[in-house]
Parts: C-alpha cells; sequence; structure tokens
C-alpha cells in the first residue's frame, strides 16, 4: 500500500480501541507516552492520561480505514508540539511515519498559527530519533519550567518548506 492511499483524519473514540492494543507491556507504553501514562491502564486512565478531549488527535487511515498511526499536537513554548505519535508496526519502515508526521506538523502549525514545531522521544527509540532526525529535528535544551527525565530529549523543528517524494524522503 502507499501513502497516496491513506487519508488524515481527526481521531475517532473507536481508533482508541484499537491504539490501546498497541501498548500490551509497560515498556512499549513508556516508549511511546512516556512517564504521563499509568500502566496498566483502563480505557478511562488512557483517555485521561492522552489528554483525548483536550488536544487535537489525527489518525492515519488505510483505504479501508484501517489505523495506520495517530498523533496529537498542541502549543509550548511557541511551537507546534508533536505528542503520542505512533505508525501500527505492520506499516514501520515504509515512509508512513515520516508522511504522517510532516502532515500532522503542517496541520498543527497553520491550526496554531506558529513556524516551529517540537517533541520529546525516548533516548532508548532509536527508531524514532532516526525518523525524526530525517525530519530535521535536532535536540535542544528543554523548554524552561519543564520537568527534565534524563532519558527523554527534546527536539526541536524550524520550519522549512521541502517537498517530499512519492517514498517519503525529503528531496535534498
Amino acid at each position: 500500500m502507499s501513502y497516496n492511499r491513506t487519508q488524515i483524519v481527526r481521531a475517532r473514540s473507536e481508533h482508541l480501541d484499537i491504539l490501546k492494543t498497541w501498548f500490551p507491556d509497560r515498556e512499549r507504553a513508556y516508549e511511546w507516552c512516556g512517564p504521563g501514562l499509568r500502566f496498566p491502564f483502563t480505557h478511562e486512565t488512557f483517555v485521561e492520561d492522552i489528554h483525548w478531549q483536550g488536544m487535537p488527535s489525527y489518525s492515519l487511515l488505510s483505504e479501508n480505514e484501517e489505523l495506520i498511526g495517530f498523533g496529537q499536537y498542541y502549543e509550548k513554548a511557541g511551537r507546534c508540539h508533536l505528542a503520542r505519535l505512533v505508525i501500527s508496526q505492520s506499516y514501520r519502515f515504509r515512509g508512513f511515519g515520516y508522511r504522517f508526521i510532516y502532515r500532522l506538523m503542517e496541520i498543527g502549525m497553520e491550526d496554531l498559527g506558529v513556524n516551529a514545531c517540537s517533541l520529546f522521544v525516548i533516548r532508548s527509540n532509536a527508531k524514532a530519533l532516526k525518523c525524526y532526525r530525517a525530519l530535521k529535528f535536532e535536540k535542544t535544551d528543554y523548554p524552561p519550567g519543564h520537568s527534565y527525565y534524563n532519558d527523554i530529549d527534546f527536539m526541536v523543528r524550524k520550519n522549512k518548506k521541502r517537498e517530499i517524494t512519492d517514498s517519503g524522503k525529503a528531496k535534498k
């Protein structure tokens, strides 16, 4: 399946039931959401911990409405801060994450009226780090007043218009 056959939509509550199954253990839940997700979680704690009611949430769906990815954003320190980004295991390493995050950045920056993005990432999550670096995110100091975690990096990307090829890679 190609990315061109997918759609990005506002996440719906039925997507949460699928999303929860992607985190069957504490390690994967922490890698995705950091210390903010209680585990084991119930439906109620999951919805509360991901700030479902108060944060724009988007899903990447296949042409058959299969959930491929999920992500959220909000304003932090004058940037579009991306949160809880994930791509289904069966769709990884095919450019879906890169293209989904790039589009979510565009949506969030336009919505918030900002021109830069940020995110937190668990330092041991090599796959996510590779994707974020390909998107030109760079590690920087934590924003003022934010709690520090020694296993989590804060990354920032300033908006630069770039074309994306059909393979999901940025043109140089």
